[in-house]
This record gives structure tokens, sequence and C-alpha cells, in this order.
């Protein structure tokens, strides 16, 4: 009877604290966020890259389509990478997948490129609509474009679900958002509301050659997808990390103190 009441207590016991802790399990440690730093850093380099040129032969002044290739190229490949090894996704530490075979590495990183082609063809056509040249500067249009496309819908389409009502709720809905979908949203209207912002400097008579088109909308989708990484590292890691460290610390004050007056209230009884 004793042995049996100890082990239904201890069931008990073991369920309440079992449920309390994974009630009270710290918001970090749900978070990867040893891969996602990883992916941040890779990722604001990137950018870094493609935008910063040392080569002045490389001039997004005298030739934008040859620049815009080349920072189109280093975004692609750097997103290739994280798609091909598997990397660019969010899930839990405790989560254990099984590798992946290569023919799925490889589909994975064809589907990225034909969804950004894709994208880039859609964004081209909104450019033209939205006041870009429609009888010239074909080739300056489209790799603005693709960059737009690289910069703010392929990390959605890295991280969302092939479905229209994963996309809807991740960029347009006010639902409360995963870090996926934290991720791709912040991306995503990041990019394209800073592109749309430096298109107003266009029409301007400053007579500046950083007006000249497209740069003003490259230059924005850069600087805003540089602002969008921030963002996500603060939403998404630094501030949970902080709450859930500063909870840490209170319960564990709370513990100590209960545990430094337990003894004086043992031996008021005794």
């Amino acid at each position: 009877m004793k042995s049996s009441s100890h082990t239904d207590a201890a069931s008990e016991g073991g369920g309440s604290s079992s449920s309390s802790s994974s009630s009270r399990l710290p918001d970090h440690k749900l978070y990867p966020i040893d891969a996602n730093g990883i992916e941040l850093m890779l990722g604001g380099m990137a950018s870094a890259m493609a935008l910063v040129s040392p080569r002045k032969s490389l001039n997004i002044y005298d030739n934008p389509v040859k620049y815009l290739t080349v920072t189109a190229t280093v975004l692609f490949g750097y997103y290739a990478i994280l798609a091909f090894a598997g990397i660019y996704c969010f899930k839990a530490p405790t989560s254990r997948r099984r590798p992946t075979p290569a023919g799925a590495r490889i589909t994975a990183v064809i589907y990225m490129g034909v969804a950004t082609l894709a994208a880039s063809l859609v964004i081209s056509i909104g450019l033209v609509l939205f006041g870009a040249p429609f009888a010239s500067q074909h080739a300056e249009t489209f790799m603005a474009a693709l960059n737009m496309a690289l910069l703010g819908v392929t990390p959605a389409i890295l991280t969302l679900k092939p479905n229209p009502e994963a996309w809807r709720k991740a960029l347009v809905s006010g639902e409360p958002k995963s870090v996926p979908e934290l991720w791709a949203a912040g991306l995503f209207w990041s990019t394209f509301v800073a592109s749309w912002a430096a298109a107003y400097f266009i029409p301007l008579d400053w007579d500046r050659p950083w007006q000249k088109w497209p740069i003003p909308i490259v230059g924005g989708a850069f600087l805003g997808n540089l602002a969008g990484l921030l963002y996500v590292l603060l939403r998404c890691f630094i501030l949970p990390l902080a709450r859930a460290d500063y909870a840490e610390t209170e319960r564990s004050k709370r513990d100590m103190v209960r545990e430094l007056s337990e003894p004086s209230a043992t031996k008021k009884e005794l």
C-alpha cells in the first residue's frame, strides 16, 4: 500500500513537474538560434557584398545590368547553398530529422530557382505598371526585379509551405505568427516597402547619378532587406532570449528564497 501510494504520488508529482516544466520552458529553448544566427550573419554579409563592390570596373552607374547580374548571382548562390545544405529551416533543437537525399536537395534548389524567377517576372510587370520604362531599359527592369525577388520573396519561398493559405497567414493576416512566418514577413515587407519609398527620389530634378533607373529601387531593396534582418534578429531571437533569461532569473530567486525560508519554518514547528 505504501509503495503504491508512493508510486501514485510520484507519478502525480512527475506529471505536475513535467507539465510545469513544459509550461515554464524558456522561449529561447524553442528557437534554433545556432543555425538561424548563422543564417542572419551570412544574409547580412551576402547583402553587403552584393551592394558594395570594391572593383571600379563593376560600377552600377555606368553598367547597372552587369552590376545587378553580379548581385543576383551572389544572392542566389547564398540561398542555393542554404537550400541544398538543408539549414534554411526552423525546427526545434530537440527534433531529429533523417538525412535528406541528394536528389531532394537538388529538387529544393531547382524549385527555389523556378519560383524566384516566376516572382521576378511578376515584379517586373508590377514595376512597369508603377511607372518603369516600358519601351526601353528592359534588362535593367528585369534585373532590378530579380534582385528584389531574391531579397524579399526567396526567403518566403524557402520557409513557407507552397500553398496560398500559408502565404496569406504570413504576409497578410494579423494572426499570431511563428518564427518562420515572422522571418518571411519581415524580409518581404521591409524589402518592398523600402524599395517603394526609394522610388520617390527618381523624378526629383536633382540630376544625381544615383537617381538613374533602377538604382534607387534596388538600393532601397537592399537597405530594406538589411533592416528586415535586424528586425528578425531582434524580434525572434534577442527579445525572447532576454525575456526567457529574465523569467528564469526571477524563478531562481523565488526558489532560493523559498529554500532559505523552509528550514526556519520547520524549526518553529519542532
